[in-house]
């Protein structure tokens, strides 16, 4: 037995140590993404810290002309306020005051711990701690990824803080739940595996990242990131051990009760952008979002990383449906 507990001890003691030696490929140096998108599109960029909901604060980058109509750009996993840097910019000189938050647990803004912190709930309640924040009775939301699914949040239970909602690659809940129940194959199994404890971060972080990057640069289209691009990624999910904290969405998955609420038409106009070559959501969903929105777009040759691969085509999409830019 003796001799039995001190193979296990050996064994774990080899193992933490790989384990810390993992980790440790993950801390980078922080960069300065704000600077670096200001001279990339000579172009000022504003960054704030605002007071989000539960005592979260939360950084914000801003644009546009402060008498314009609001705007807020909601980003996904793993990203941050950074993949909006050309849709910001184009829609402040169109005449829109932008506001694009880096969500809690991500990049600059605070991590707080337990998964009860990551809910939709609270995801939700940031961005219209946000708006008040701007003095705004209300703002058009556009959302991505994770981003999409607390805009659809926002849609259904903060209807009166929302002008109008552009949603890209994630379906209405409810559309997502239509297309599984009719057989479409379920794609979102490493939304489970992001609940394990601790091992996701640990293979996220190994390589410095290697792992996530390459997922990034092998789904999107050529030229949709460079390896510049890549390196400021990586250094937002090194900032403050934010990989982990950025898998609150996924761990946070249960405790915002029943969705009931979201098989019903959206109560504020919507328009749905699907995509046909996303590999982590079914392509059924498209068709089945018809029934919950005002208005639905599919653009077959564009991949997850919409925001990358067509920032003038989102752009115009966004100006063409917010319309006025006077509030």
């Amino acid at each position: 037995m003796g001799r039995l507990l001190f193979i296990i001890g050996s064994l774990m003691a080899i193992g933490s140590g790989v384990g810390l030696a993992i980790w440790h490929t993950g801390n980078l140096d922080p960069v300065d993404e704000i600077e670096i998108a200001r001279k990339e599109h000579n172009f000022p960029f504003e960054s704030q810290t605002i007071p989000g909901s539960d005592g979260v604060d939360l950084h914000v980058v801003l644009a546009g002309p402060k008498d314009g109509t609001p705007v807020v750009l909601i980003h996904g996993f793993p990203e941050f306020w950074f993949s909006w840097r050309q849709q910001i910019v184009a829609l402040a000189e169109a005449g829109y005051r932008v506001a694009a938050p880096d969500l809690r647990g991500y990049n600059r803004s605070d991590k707080p711990k337990g998964q009860a912190k990551y809910t939709l709930a609270a995801y939700a309640a940031d961005i219209v701690a946000l708006i008040d924040a701007q003095g705004w009775a209300h703002a058009n939301i556009a959302g991505h990824d994770v981003g999409a699914v607390i805009a659809w949040t926002l849609i259904y239970d903060h209807p009166e803080r929302i002008n109008k909602a552009v949603v890209f690659n994630v379906a209405p809940l409810a559309a997502l739940a239509d297309a599984t129940a009719a057989g479409a194959t379920s794609v979102s199994w490493y939304r489970a595996a992001f609940r394990i404890p601790l091992l996701p971060e640990l293979a996220l972080r190994a390589g410095g990242y290697r792992t996530l990057a390459n997922t990034m640069m092998r789904d999107a289209k050529e030229g949709a990131f460079s390896e510049r691009d890549i390196q400021i990624y990586k250094s937002s999910w090194a900032r403050e051990n934010a990989i982990s904290t950025m898998l609150g969405f996924y761990r946070a998955d249960g405790l915002d009760g029943d969705f009931n609420r979201f098989f019903a038409k959206a109560p504020v106009p919507s328009l749905f952008v699907g995509v046909g070559k996303d590999p982590y959501l079914p392509l059924e969903a498209t068709e089945a979002a018809r029934k919950y929105v005002d208005r639905v777009e599919f653009w077959p040759e564009v991949s997850h990383w919409i925001l990358q691969e067509e920032p003038a085509r989102t752009s115009a999409l966004m100006i063409e449906y917010f319309g006025n830019t006077s509030d």
